[in-house]
């Protein structure tokens, strides 16, 4: 046994002493240079010395080697490899068979075109472009025997790959490329890991494919892979196409912890996107002719969660469309209504797959829910909202929501084009605690303390990021049962008034108001309100007001009158003047107070 290992060993040595003798660099170098030429189908130059070293195994390097295409306009760089190196086996070379397997590719640039129907026009003419076209004609992995060739594991050494994708009329580089593709044979599983950097940032990278063909070809095929940066990380299990949509069908989650510096990066402009600080979305994909449905939804924003379902229809020549329902633990209308894009398209389907401009020209009709909504200072409760934009319109509807101890509802409805130009809206409160709502307004003053209703309509024709409320134009309604104005006494007002024709209001305190009822209608313009009804009555008087409050600078120019219970005529009368919070009253005669309309 000894001897006839020693015997073997020495075989092996005699081989590789002999073989550099044997096997003609130039045989090696003209087979690598057929091999790749078979492989893409096109012209391929070698500009430096072949290097073939025979230990510990046989392998030859390749310089500067170069792959270009050419037809009867122009010739085109495909490829441009610093160092091409593949080992061989030594004993069919020795026959003059030359097999390589194990490719190292040291600094290649590869340059790719996606043309508009999604596929890659790369290499159209060799072995693999054979072999996928014959997948996608079986529409399956299988090829013929004559086709299935070895490839073997292919490492890329700082590499850089330029892709130019003339369906959406964009560019996308890829640098500092290292990783390794296993892919034993073509007709099985191909698997392809490793590291790349983009605008930047780095990235790490793990695709599976059972059906490789398949998904080169622009077929339906089988994916599973992974990405992971600090700006976005993600998986992926199902089906993937490289033509349709670029979309996987199947299991997919997708996390950006910071939210503006992918943005910055990616330099994807998202109306609203600066409202949100991190983003997560897992769901289950599946496409259905043109419609996009992410069922098992699970999506959480900032601090907000979110299950539900979505559709979104890509319909060729018309416009994107999302449509679903979403349950969120928490909700803030001020996201909703700047992810809300405006209108800045003309009409018909988007020109490109820029997503700026797919969000831009999207349509919604989205039902929303929530246990906690956010509509500035106030937090509503088991919220019931609706989203729609379709042509020129953009609503808002809160169908149902708990408000403050009651109720509320309302419809915000954009001018045509968007909010940018305006927009209506129409509130409903009823019987809500209107202390509460003073308090969280920051609202100081003798302001009633009642259970009250509140209808309050009103438009703008500015832009709702800029527009305050001297630009509004509207009217609105308030009613309240019993309740008490605190720091208003009329019995001590009207003792003052019997001694001083002027005096702050704040002097008639030491008692509180209580009133049975209330009512006020007014209207708004300009930055003032009109009373055309405002009466606070209890079981023995009633307080009437009337004229204008210019609520800009927080003036008042009111006439008021005190009617005793069972009667048609005012016993007192006097004026309130002065401003906001801290208003003065007037016992002589009051000026004329000048209504809006004249």
């Amino acid at each position: 046994m000894l001897f006839a290992a020693l015997a073997v060993v020495c075989l092996l040595l005699v081989v590789q002493i002999v073989a550099p003798f044997v096997i003609s660099i130039a045989v090696v170098r003209g087979s690598m240079e057929r091999a790749v030429a078979e492989w893409t189908g096109n012209e391929v130059s070698i500009g430096g010395s072949p290097e073939v070293r025979f230990w510990p195994e046989p392998q030859i390097t390749l310089a500067d080697v170069t792959i270009t295409k050419e037809d009867d306009r122009s010739r085109r760089l495909l490829a441009r490899i610093d160092k091409l190196s593949a080992s061989f086996e030594l004993y069919p070379a020795l026959l003059g068979r030359i097999v390589f397997e194990d490719i190292e590719l040291t600094r290649p640039s590869v340059f790719v075109v996606r043309d508009r129907e999604g596929r890659l026009d790369w290499a159209n003419d060799g072995l693999l472009s054979a072999a996928v076209r014959q997948a996608a004609s079986a529409n399956a992995n299988t090829i013929p025997a004559d086709l299935d060739a070895r490839v073997g594991d292919v490492t890329v050494e700082n590499g850089n790959l330029e892709l130019l994708d003339l369906s959406g009329n964009r560019s996308f580089r890829l640098h500092a490329i290292n990783g390794e593709l296993r892919w034993p044979r073509l007709s099985q599983a191909a698997r392809i890991e490793g590291s790349a950097q983009l605008n930047g940032q780095a990235a790490s990278f793990d695709l599976t494919s059972a059906q490789p063909l398949l998904l080169l070809s622009g077929r339906d095929a089988a994916a599973a892979g992974s990405l992971q940066s600090d700006l976005i990380s993600g998986r992926l299990n199902g089906t993937a196409n490289l033509a349709a949509y670029s979309f996987l069908a199947g299991s997919f989650d997708v996390a950006v912890p910071d939210v503006s510096a992918f943005t910055a990066w990616s330099g994807i402009e998202i109306p609203g996107a600066e409202q949100v600080r991190s983003l997560a979305m897992k769901a289950r994909l599946g496409i259905s002719g043109d419609v996009l449905r992410f069922e098992d939804l699970s999506l959480s924003v900032n601090e907000g969660r979110a299950t539900g379902i979505l559709d979104l229809a890509l319909p060729p020549g018309g416009r994107p469309r999302l449509t679903g329902t979403l349950a969120f633990d928490r909700l803030d209308f001020s996201s909703i209504l700047a992810a809300i894009p405006p209108r800045t398209l003309p009409d018909g389907p988007p020109d490109d797959e820029d997503i700026t401009t797919l969000h831009r020209s999207a349509e919604f009709d989205l039902r929303l829910s929530a246990q906690e909504a956010a509509l500035g200072p106030f937090m509503l409760g088991d919220a019931a909202v609706s989203v729609l934009k379709t042509g020129d319109e953009t609503r808002l509807d809160i169908a149902d929501s708990d408000f403050e101890a009651g109720t509320l509802t309302g419809r915000l409805t954009s001018a045509k084009d968007g909010f940018s130009n305006g927009a209506a809206l129409r509130l409903s409160i009823q019987n809500a605690d209107f202390s509460s709502i003073a308090r969280r307004l920051n609202l100081t003053g003798p302001l009633p303390s009642a259970r009250g209703s509140l209808e309050l309509s009103f438009s703008l024709d500015k832009p709702m990021g800029t527009a305050s409320w001297e630009d509004a134009r509207g009217q609105m309604r308030f009613t309240a049962g019993r309740g008490t104005i605190p720091g208003v006494n009329l019995a001590a007002l009207r003792q003052l008034a019997a001694s001083k024709n002027y005096f702050p209001l704040s002097e008639a305190s030491g008692d509180d108001l209580d009133f049975d009822g209330m009512e006020v209608v007014a209207t708004f313009a300009g930055g003032s309100a009109e009373l055309q009804k405002a009466e606070i009555a209890n079981a023995t008087e009633t307080l009437s007001l009337s004229g204008v409050v210019p609520y800009v600078d927080n003036s008042l120019a009111l006439s008021a009158s005190i009617t005793p219970a069972g009667t048609e005529a005012p016993d007192f009368t006097f004026f309130i003047g002065g401003s906001w919070p801290s208003p003065v009253i007037l016992t002589a005669p009051a000026p004329d107070t000048k209504p809006l309309n004249d």
